[in-house]
C-alpha cells in the first residue's frame, strides 16, 4: 500500500473529515514532515472507499445546505494502519538540496556561500518557531489523563521538528564558522 493511503488513515483514525477538511489538515498537520498533492488525496479515497478501509457519510445539516459529506475510517482501515504502524520502517533518506549546495561550497566564494547559509538559516529558525507555537497549542489541548489522546503522539512528532531545526541551524552557523 501507498504511503498516502497510511496519512490518510492516520488522519481519518483521529477524526471523521470531509475532502476539503482533509487537504487543510494533509497541509497544517502532516505538511511539516509529510507531503502529497492535492491531486493524490482524491483519487486514492475512491480507491480505499472500494477496498472497505474508509466509508462516506452524510451528516444532515440544519440549514438549506445539502448534507455534509464525511469520511470516517472502518474497523478494516483501523486494522490495517495498526498492522503498517508496527511494521518495521526503512531508513529514510535526505534529500535536501541545499546539502547538495554546500557540498559544492568549495567552487564559490565564501562570502556569497556565507550569505545564502544564513537565508537557509533564518528559514529554519522561523520554522523553529513556528514548531515551538504548535507545540504549546497542542499542550494547551492535550488530555494528560489519557495516554490514547492522538494529541500526545502529535506532541512527539512536532517535538522531532523541533530539535531537527535546532540541529540545522547548529550546522548552518558552524558551517559559517569554517567559511570565515
Amino acid at each position: 500500500m501507498s504511503s498516502i493511503r497510511y496519512a490518510l488513515l492516520s488522519l481519518l483514525a483521529r477524526e471523521p473529515l470531509s475532502g476539503y477538511d482533509i487537504k487543510l489538515q494533509m497541509n497544517s498537520r502532516l505538511g511539516p514532515f509529510w507531503k502529497a498533492g492535492s491531486n493524490q488525496v482524491y483519487p486514492e479515497m475512491a480507491k480505499m472507499e472500494a477496498e472497505g478501509l474508509i466509508e462516506l457519510q452524510a451528516i444532515e445539516q440544519n440549514t438549506y445546505r445539502p448534507a455534509r459529506k464525511v469520511y470516517e475510517i472502518t474497523d478494516i482501515g483501523r486494522d490495517v494502519l495498526k498492522e503498517w504502524t508496527l511494521e518495521a520502517g526503512e531508513l529514510e533518506k535526505v534529500r535536501d538540496d541545499f546539502l547538495l549546495k554546500v557540498y559544492n561550497s568549495w567552487i564559490v566564494d565564501p562570502e556569497k556561500m556565507i550569505v545564502q547559509i544564513g537565508e537557509i538559516k533564518k528559514q529554519h529558525e522561523e520554522r523553529l518557531a513556528a514548531y515551538e507555537e504548535k507545540i504549546e497549542e497542542l499542550t494547551d489541548l492535550v488530555d494528560n489523563a489519557n495516554r490514547k489522546d492522538p494529541l500526545v503522539s502529535s506532541i512527539s512528532v512536532v517535538e522531532f521538528g523541533v530539535q531537527y531545526e535546532r540541529l540545522y541551524i547548529e550546522w548552518c552557523d558552524s558551517l559559517i564558522k569554517k567559511m570565515k
